[in-house]
């Protein structure tokens, strides 16, 4: 089952779910606290990023280590907090492939190949 979480004082247009995924970006693997088809959150000390910062990462699948499941992925970071050593990040210029894996990640469900069209 699939835990969709709120935090207080929220106003989101997309709704965080919890997973067990890791954004690599520099050699250095973080933990993903939540996910939604609009961004991320990592557990990481605050300085490592800046706000406004233009990353290049990859997602990836903690579970398994199929490369098909990871993600080249562009973010923007949009949150740092201090306090409780997070940083929110936002998607940038998602390909449709990039969705379709994102989606896979989020709804448990396997990447469906395309069928061409006749």
């Amino acid at each position: 089952m699939t835990t969709v979480r709120r935090r207080e004082k929220e106003n989101r247009r997309d709704r965080r779910q919890e997973i067990r995924l890791s954004l690599n970006y520099q050699n250095n693997s973080f933990n993903i606290i939540d996910l939604s088809l609009g961004g991320l959150a990592i557990s990481a000390e605050a300085a490592t990023f800046i706000e406004s910062q233009e990353v290049e990462a990859v997602l990836k699948k903690q579970s398994t280590g199929e490369s098909e499941e990871n993600i080249d992925i562009s973010l923007l970071v949009k949150r740092v907090d201090h306090e409780k050593n997070e940083v929110g990040f936002q998607f940038r210029e998602l390909s449709e492939k990039q969705f379709s894996i994102l989606e896979s990640y989020l709804t448990g469900r396997a990447l469906q190949k395309k069928t061409p069209l006749i």
